[in-house]
């Protein structure tokens, strides 16, 4: 059984690539905004806090793999490291699939050195290369998602070039890895679309209609492209959806990481949602979270599964 593998969202997690961050939070501190932190964090209460999300993920039978831990040899690599204060989003650097990972070449200019890391550490765990974004073009992985049904969605926002989509959507229908391509016309103030949009065991959706509604989303199939209202498409589909408001999506509701069937991660908070979700008859753990928020980074934002089954 291959080691590597994602087809949807929703899957069972068996394998997750994270990096526990270290002296490279205090460059964030230096100056939040440029790293697009909202402010400086205490860096020990937020390395408690993710050191909590990855025990809580091994001790829910996840595979935990830590970016620092498999570069840690190499001296350069190590170092690179130091200058990359948002490697703790793996999320972004890179997202999986059936044939490789497809690794992203961030629209934010800070973190584009995370790429050779990244890469190095796909090296060293001898998952083969799927596809690798090239210059000009720029996209991340918060702005990405394989969901269930043999469709991918991707946002078009201030950090995506329409080349970047372009070669993603070649890509996925070459491998045979989906039949539809959906592309989100984001809000020009959405950023990823994780923010915006979950899925949720059980073909469940969180969604806020104000952002995914803000345009028609433009649909690809085989030989046929059309435009549609993307959340109007998920009820056709027969996706269980739950909306949250304006206030919830500041509050970081959509960000979901689901790990089995019943069970998945989020921050504390959000009680409404959080209990909505459970009568669906879906756990959610909570960890605390009010240090990484700052980061402007959700427990989806921090993990990069790499095998769901």
């Amino acid at each position: 059984m291959p080691s590597y593998g994602v087809s949807h969202e929703g899957g069972r997690l068996r394998r997750v690539l994270v990096h526990h961050p270290g002296k490279e939070l205090e460059l964030a501190n230096l100056n939040p905004r440029i790293h697009h932190f909202d402010q400086p964090v205490d860096a020990n209460s937020f390395r408690a806090d993710h050191r909590t999300l990855m025990e809580t993920l091994t001790q829910l039978g996840v595979e935990v793999i830590d970016v620092g831990t498999i570069i840690k040899d190499d001296p350069d690599f190590a170092e690179a490291q130091l200058s990359c204060p948002n490697l703790v989003f793996t999320r972004d650097s890179s997202t999986m699939t059936n044939a490789g990972p497809i690794v992203m070449r961030m629209g934010l200019p800070s973190r584009r050195a995370e790429t050779p890391i990244i890469e190095a550490a796909y090296e060293r765990l001898d998952i083969p290369s799927g596809l690798r974004l090239e210059e000009p073009e720029t996209f991340e992985g918060g702005g990405f998602a394989l969901i269930e049904g043999r469709a991918a969605v991707a946002g078009l926002c201030s950090r995506t070039t329409q080349g970047a989509l372009d070669a993603i959507r070649k890509f996925l229908f070459e491998r045979g890895i989906i039949d539809t391509f959906i592309v989100l016309n984001v809000p020009p103030d959405d950023i990823h679309i994780d923010g915006d949009f979950a899925e949720l065991p059980g073909k469940t959706a969180i969604v806020h209609r104000p952002s995914l509604d803000y345009s028609p989303a433009v649909f690809h199939a085989r030989g046929k492209t059309w435009s549609a209202s993307f959340v109007d498409w998920l009820k056709d589909e027969g996706w269980d959806l739950l909306t949250i408001t304006d206030r919830e999506r500041l509050d970081m509701a959509a960000n979901f990481l689901a790990v089995d069937s019943d069970v998945a991660v989020h921050y504390t908070g959000n009680p409404r949602v959080m209990g909505e979700v459970r009568e669906r008859g879906i756990d959610v753990i909570q960890i605390p979270g009010e240090e990484m928020r700052k980061g402007n980074g959700g427990v989806h934002c921090m993990t990069c599964p790499i095998k769901r089954v």
